[in-house]
């Protein structure tokens, strides 16, 4: 479900006023419960941003302490410091405790319908708080007025004229948490505007890491660059989002307090513009071509010209001037065939082409993506490299019985480091500016997309494959680890001997901690289908839930089928930094070699092996669009990764 936004439905929990209720259980306006007990907070909290009224580029400050107690989600507002007029006023009417409303950005990962027609949502991901204002009183712009909060700032903030107390033409209106809206307005926040308003904050963003102060702020340097990483994150998954949406989806009225979304709907009708689709232009009059030929022979006779001369003069500046002169053709010459739609000069012309919608291919769920979020990721800030100090197994320095007075046996531990610097794939792609500027979808939009959801599948394939690390690509998991033999015989024994064998292989390295099986769909299929010896499907309930004995299950047909792979994501190490960078250029000179790529020239001035063919983007008019993705994995310990192949259920 889509991205969805709720007010606060309380008041503080004490008299600081940078404590908030962020939500609790209560009937929104909306008809809709959010469960207090189903909030997911973990990605939240790896990037809290507070920002005003939903504004990517409006950042007030940061949450801290976010949780839920007492049947309430409740957090501590940090300021920011504040880098320009506005964002001050707004901080400054915080501190005076004229902001004390909120509203929560959530996506919806569980829900059930009510029977008063709203949604109670079991399961929704916090993504981001932001303070709203209250209606504008009297009072509010009095306090406003005397904090030195100046008329740019209080139409700002209340939305109302800085000369009266009554709301202005423009601006968002907050609603307090606790009455009821008496209106809805409609908020025109499409996927387009939220990409514009996220790339304007990425370059805000970008401009103050480049001017940062004091670069040696490792601190601030990390947290600026982890939230350009999210940024550019959520406008990829805003992208293909608008792109999924594009024909089947429809802006929704929701109240003052939430932004527009966009909800599944039915087919579109047969009447209404498919998306990238012209609107097909109206059928002319029956006939027209035939009369218009009569009337050039009419005036031809009349006045004594040439027939072309009488076309030319009547009808060469009309749009359909071609089509006359075609009839006036036919008219003059003996038909040789029937017009058909495809015969190229004799009809084919009239056939109307209509370009469907862009089709996607299918393509494997990712691998990558939800095993790295179980894991250990690492943020390399301004350093080339991470080591990270990684015990061995023995020798250990566990404590002996000794007897009384006895000499107490002196033991070491060992460590050996394992060090993570950013490795990266790319990939450049090229298409002429007519195709650029002209192109229904835009072509450019299309390539970022095809490049993202191919590497998906190429950085998958080299994850779980058995190919040894080099000094440009990670080791994949099952290098160096051995295959665990297959349980011979089929079905349900088959399958628990299996299941029994690749556990055992972790829990004897005590790697139990956050184990995740990665398998074909396949194998998923004949888990769920596999009967025990008294006919029942032990295992189909859980494994629909994507969960097998417990520990969740990654679904991918990048896994070979035939085989399971068991894998502690605990000791799974990702550098953040896996969010593909895009440029575009028309200057550049590139050689077209799609697998080994050269150096456009090699060797001493006048003796170099020149690459071919080689092509100039500014010479021939064209752009080149590249992708650079750094990242890079690594396994903290051995034993951590069990697998299978040829299995016999």
């Amino acid at each position: 479900m889509d991205k969805r936004e709720k007010q606060s439905a309380g008041p503080p929990p004490g008299s600081d006023p940078l404590e908030f209720v962020m939500s609790d259980g209560s009937v929104d306006r909306m008809g809709d419960i959010i469960e207090p007990d189903g909030w997911m907070l973990d990605n939240f909290r790896r990037n809290p941003v507070a920002l005003f009224k939903h504004d990517a580029g409006f950042l007030v400050g940061n949450w801290h302490d976010v949780g839920v107690r007492r049947g309430q989600l409740t957090g501590r507002l940090e300021l920011v410091e504040p880098s320009s007029d506005r964002q001050r006023e707004v901080i400054t009417a915080v501190k005076a405790g004229m902001l004390r409303a909120v509203s929560v950005g959530f996506h919806a990962k569980q829900y059930e319908p009510l029977e008063s027609g709203g949604l109670r949502f079991t399961e929704a991901e916090l993504v981001e708080c932001s303070l709203v204002t209250v209606p504008a009183n009297p009072n509010a712009l009095a306090i406003a007025k005397s904090l030195g909060i100046s008329p740019e700032g209080q139409r700002l903030i209340f939305g109302v004229s800085a000369e009266g107390d009554h709301p202005s033409a423009t601006g968002l209106i907050g609603v307090s948490a606790g009455k009821e809206p008496t209106h809805r307005k409609q908020i025109p926040m499409s996927y387009s505007e939220r990409i514009e308003h996220a790339q304007q904050e990425v370059v805000g963003l970008r401009d103050q890491l480049a001017t940062l102060p004091d670069a040696d702020d490792v601190a601030k340097v990390g947290e600026l660059s982890a939230r350009i990483e999210e940024i550019t994150g959520n406008i990829a998954t805003w992208q293909r989002a608008e792109k999924a949406l594009g024909a089947t989806s429809e802006p929704i009225t929701v109240p003052m307090s939430r932004t527009t979304v966009y909800a599944p709907k039915e087919p579109l009708p047969s009447t209404a513009p498919k998306a990238w689709a012209r609107p097909k232009p109206k059928d002319p009059e029956p006939g027209y071509l035939a009369l218009r030929e009569f009337v050039v022979k009419t005036l031809s006779f009349v006045e004594k010209k040439p027939p072309e001369i009488v076309l030319q003069e009547r009808y060469g500046s009309y749009g359909d001037f071609e089509a006359v002169k075609a009839m006036h053709e036919w008219t003059v010459r003996a038909a040789t065939a029937p017009a058909t739609s495809g015969t190229a000069g004799w009809a084919a012309e009239f056939a109307t082409i209509m370009y469907a919608d862009f089709v996607d291919s299918l393509l494997p769920g990712s691998i990558y993506a939800p095993l790295s979020a179980r894991g250990f990721r690492a943020t390399l800030g301004r350093y080339a490299q991470i080591s990270m100090p990684t015990r061995v197994a023995t020798p250990t320095v566990a404590g002996s019985f000794v007897a009384e007075g006895a000499p107490i046996p002196v033991r070491q531990a060992a460590f050996t480091p394992i060090t993570l610097g950013l490795k990266k794939m790319a990939v450049i792609t090229s298409y002429t500016r007519e195709i650029a500027e002209h192109s229904t979808p835009q072509i450019e939009a299309i390539l970022r997309q095809l490049i993202q959801e191919d590497t998906q599948v190429a950085v998958d394939t080299v994850l779980i494959d058995a190919t040894a690390i080099s000094g440009i690509r990670p080791a994949g998991l099952r290098n160096g680890v051995s295959a665990t033999t297959a349980t011979a015989g089929g079905g349900f024994a088959a399958l628990v001997g299996d299941i029994k064998n690749l556990v055992g292989v972790l829990a004897a390295a005590n790697s139990l901690r956050a184990p995740v099986w990665i398998m074909n769909p396949v194998q998923a299929i004949a888990i769920a289908l596999t009967q025990n010896a008294g006919g029942d499907f032990p295992f189909q309930a859980e494994i629909n839930g994507n969960r097998l004995m417990g520990y969740p299950v990654i679904v991918s047909s990048t896994c070979t089928a035939g085989m399971i792979i068991l894998v502690d994501a605990a000791d799974f190490m990702t550098i953040t930094g896996d969010t593909p960078r895009f440029d575009v250029s028309d200057q550049a000179t590139l050689h077209f070699e799609d697998t080994t790529p050269l150096q456009i020239s090699t060797g001493a001035q006048g003796s170099g092996v020149l690459a071919t063919p080689v092509r100039s983007m500014f010479q021939t008019d064209s752009l080149a669009l590249r992708m650079v993705l750094p990242m890079n994995w690594a396994m903290r310990r051995t034993g951590v990764i069990a697998w299978t192949q040829s299995v016999t259920w």
